[in-house]
């Protein structure tokens, strides 16, 4: 930034409002359409599907727009990675200059786990510094103890792979070679890692041609108003709806199911305490009553753990434009050195499955408490599938190859809706499902089962939506070296949770050659584990929780998500009440005795209020 002011915002600078709602929506295009040249240019199959973000930031490092389809845990960390570039090169000779592209994804200074990369460059207009542009995406691999980057097990950040602080990877325009070969000589894929260096750094350039464009059309005072109008717009938005909520303090807590390196330990608290103001509009979340940092990658930082507490809040009030504006009214008390905000050297590359989800669905319940009707059950935890190993089939070169794979699972239910199924997980709302074809076609594996799981989901007036299982087999005769990363598995404490009388949903399992002599049940976490050919790996996810009373649940839709196989027959009766007659399976003709459901569902209603049950044969 040498001898450059940074532009700031101009007082005198009054944007009329057609122009404003004009240039904000504009900002928000600018990003998508960065966030578009990435995923077009990338190599990474991860990014393409969606795995990334984006974000134009003013020349302070504030967050002035998202993408439309951005992940919610990238877009909380992107201010404060702008702000750690600013900090190391902003009064530096020749720190930051036009041109440059500095590489970060360090976790404990905003960024979240390894294998996010960030990518931030200086927008400059007339010498004069007045934003910047970032992207984030996953790269396959980052290096580390394991392929993929993704160790559950790793006692601290250096196994988990290569730490890059706020680095030039790009000066004045010109790729710094060195600093690449650097890179690339720690990665297990340099060829298609380099590819998506360079996708990232021409994102930045189409993110600097629409802002240039831009200033063109309206001038430099006009856009610069613009972008700081949006912070305060958002404020004054989110403030309006805080202000109709009522003032108070509310508490909730969830757990990571054990620390990997210490199960018999048991679970690991994330608390959350809400408290609303009015005078001024405030939302203040207070974590200090979590537990300690865990000996494993499960933990989150300060900066991933308040993205999701902000990501959070963007659930429960979706039309407000999220930027830094959000963050004059959110507020957050960290305890120190905790699983929810790890420090140096703690490992972190699991923290998105462990407490950053784990914080999203205490946001979720916290506000469930005061608008139960905006807030919904439980969702399915995130689970990281990550292999590795040399790619031996005819034609393939014995390349080494790193297969990377989110799993689907179900978003619990709220009011009016059933959950979604089969869904992306809650972080990332804008990331695709990954086509099993394309995964068949780019990896020596082969899914042998692919489906929702009946009676995954729990039950409710909404029920959640359903889980989905998948047999994973192994084409290579060398095998694979697999990871995993997940949370809610059967040794801890249980599924998504339901809402208002809502059931839980079913927990994570994980096995290894089911269906064979050799079929072994794993651990919900674990790290290097060897599949060999003709090798499978099954696991099924969670179904999300259920929202309200399953004896409410309309009779009919009960007899649909049966005749669909969400649910059994047996469950319609035990958990909704509903009894019904199978006349002919195959032609789904079903029928309800509605009189017997009634009935039953009283009896049921009964037993309740004394406190019994009842059994229906």
């Amino acid at each position: 930034m040498t001898n450059q002011q940074a532009a700031g915002p101009n007082p005198a600078s009054e944007v009329d409002p057609v122009t404003f709602s004009i240039l904000s929506s504009a900002f928000v295009s600018l990003v998508d359409e960065m966030v578009g040249a990435l995923r077009d240019a990338c190599l990474s199959f991860v990014i393409y599907c969606g795995d990334v973000s984006g974000g134009l930031l003013n020349a302070r490092g504030e967050l002035v727009a998202q993408g439309t389809r951005d992940v919610a845990v990238h877009v909380g960390a992107l201010q404060p990675s702008t702000k750690a570039v600013i900090e190391d090169f902003g009064e530096v000779e020749q720190g930051i200059e036009e041109g440059d592209v500095f590489a970060f994804n360090e976790p404990y200074r905003g960024g979240t786990h390894l294998p996010d990369m960030t990518f931030i460059s200086p927008i400059f207009w007339k010498d004069e510094l007045i934003a910047f542009t970032a992207t984030k995406g996953h790269w396959s691999d980052v290096g580390g103890a394991t392929p993929g980057s993704m160790n559950a097990l790793a006692a601290d950040i250096y196994a988990e792979g290569l730490v890059i602080p706020p680095l030039k990877v790009v000066s004045r325009g010109v790729m710094r070679h060195d600093v690449r070969n650097l890179i690339m000589a720690n990665i297990r894929i340099p060829v298609n890692s380099t590819g998506d260096l360079i996708a990232h750094i021409e994102a930045a350039r189409v993110g600097e041609r629409r802002l240039h464009s831009l200033i063109e059309k309206y001038g430099l005072d006009t856009v610069v108003g613009s972008m700081e109008g949006t912070l305060d717009h958002s404020e004054r938005e989110l403030a309006a709806v805080i202000l109709e909520c009522e003032e108070g303090a509310w508490e909730t807590e969830d757990f990571i199911d054990y620390d990997p390196q210490a199960p018999d330990e048991g679970p690991v608290k994330v608390s959350l305490k809400m408290t609303i103001q009015h005078d001024p509009p405030r939302v203040i979340y207070d974590m200090r009553g979590s537990g300690p940092p865990v000996q494993s990658g499960m933990n989150g930082t300060r900066g991933s753990t308040f993205g999701a507490l902000v990501a959070g809040t963007k659930y429960i009030f979706p039309k407000p434009l999220m930027n830094a504006g959000w963050l004059r009214i959110i507020k957050a008390v960290f305890p120190e050195t905790s699983v929810v905000n790890a420090v140096r050297p703690y490992a972190v590359c699991g923290e998105v499955s462990g407490a950053y989800e784990k914080t999203t669905a205490c946001v979720q319940r916290v506000w469930a408490q005061v608008l139960p009707r905006r807030s919904f059950a439980g969702n399915f935890n995130l689970e990281y599938v990550v292999a590795g190993g040399i790619d031996d089939r005819p034609g393939r070169n014995n390349n080494y190859f790193v297969y990377y794979h989110w799993h689907t699972g179900g978003w619990g239910g709220k009011f009016g809706a059933d959950g979604r199924d089969c869904g992306a997980a809650i972080f990332g709302l804008g990331i695709l499902n990954q086509s099993t074809e394309v995964i068949e076609r780019l990896w020596p594996v082969t899914f042998d089962r692919l489906a929702p799981v009946t009676d995954s989901m729990g039950a409710g007036r909404w029920r959640g939506g359903a889980g989905l299982e998948s047999v994973l087999r192994v084409e290579n005769a060398g095998g694979v070296r697999l990871s995993y990363i997940a949370d809610r598995g059967e040794d801890g404490p249980g599924g998504p949770r339901g809402l208002f009388g809502g059931a839980d949903g079913i927990p994570i399992r994980v096995l290894k050659n089911i269906g064979t002599d050799d079929e072994e049940n794993l651990p919900i976490y674990f790290a290097d584990e060897f599949v060999g050919q003709h090798g499978n790996f099954y696991h099924v996810s969670s179904g999300g929780g259920g929202y309200g009373d399953p004896l409410e649940r309309d009779p009919e839709a009960v007899m649909e998500d049966v005749m669909d196989k969400y649910i059994s027959m047996r469950s319609a009766l035990e958990h909704y009440g509903v009894v019904m007659e199978v006349r002919d399976a195959e032609l789904l003709d079903y029928r309800i005795d509605f009189e017997a459901t009634q009935a039953l569902r009283a009896e049921r209603r009964a037993a309740r209020s004394n406190g019994g049950e009842t059994s229906h044969e």
